[in-house]
C-alpha cells in the first residue's frame, strides 16, 4: 500500500505517481516545490504555474498578457515568455491530458499555502490478504484468494 502524491495540477486533477515515504508529494513535486520556496524574490510579481498540462499553459499565457498590458512586464520579456510557452505546449504529452484521471474536489491548504489534494493510499494486489480495510474495499474479491496460483479448475 502507498499514499499518491498530493500535487493538484492546474486543472484540478491529482497527480496520480506514488508519493514519496515521509512526503505529501511525488519525486518530481518534491523537488518543483522545494525549488518554488527556494526562489521567490520580491521583484517578481507574476506567478506562473508550473507548466506540467493545457491548462497551465493557457492560464500562465494570460498572466503573461495581462502582465504586458498593465506594463508589468516590457515587450522582450513578454516574447521570451511566450516562446517559452510555445515550447512547453508543444512538449506536453496531449494524451496523458485524456486519460481518466482523479479530479480533485476538496483541498488542504498548508502554512506555508501550499494547496493539497486529500490522502489516498493505493492498494497493491498482494495487500488484500493482509489488510483490516479489504471489508469495506471495492477492489477486494474474496474469490481471487480462494483460487491458487498454477491451478486450472481441471481434474
Amino acid at each position: 500500500m502507498y499514499q499518491l502524491c498530493r500535487h493538484i495540477k492546474t486543472n484540478g486533477q491529482r497527480c496520480q505517481s506514488p508519493a514519496l515515504l515521509e512526503s505529501a508529494y511525488c519525486y518530481f513535486h518534491s523537488r518543483v516545490h522545494t525549488m518554488a520556496k527556494a526562489k521567490t524574490s520580491n521583484w517578481d510579481d507574476i506567478k506562473l504555474p508550473m507548466l506540467e498540462d493545457s491548462a497551465s499553459i493557457q492560464v500562465a499565457t494570460s498572466q503573461i498578457v495581462a502582465a504586458l498590458l498593465s506594463s508589468r512586464l516590457d515587450a522582450r520579456r513578454t516574447g521570451l515568455l511566450l516562446y517559452a510557452l510555445q515550447i512547453a505546449s508543444q512538449n506536453i504529452d496531449r494524451a496523458s491530458s485524456r486519460e481518466d484521471s482523479e479530479t480533485v474536489h476538496s483541498m488542504t491548504v498548508t502554512g506555508e499555502g501550499d494547496e493539497l489534494a486529500p490522502e489516498k493510499e493505493i492498494c497493491e494486489p498482494a495487500d488484500c490478504a493482509s489488510c483490516n480495510r479489504r471489508d469495506t474495499c471495492d477492489d477486494y474479491d474474496p474469490n481471487e484468494e480462494d483460487e491458487e496460483p498454477g491451478a486450472t479448475g481441471q481434474a
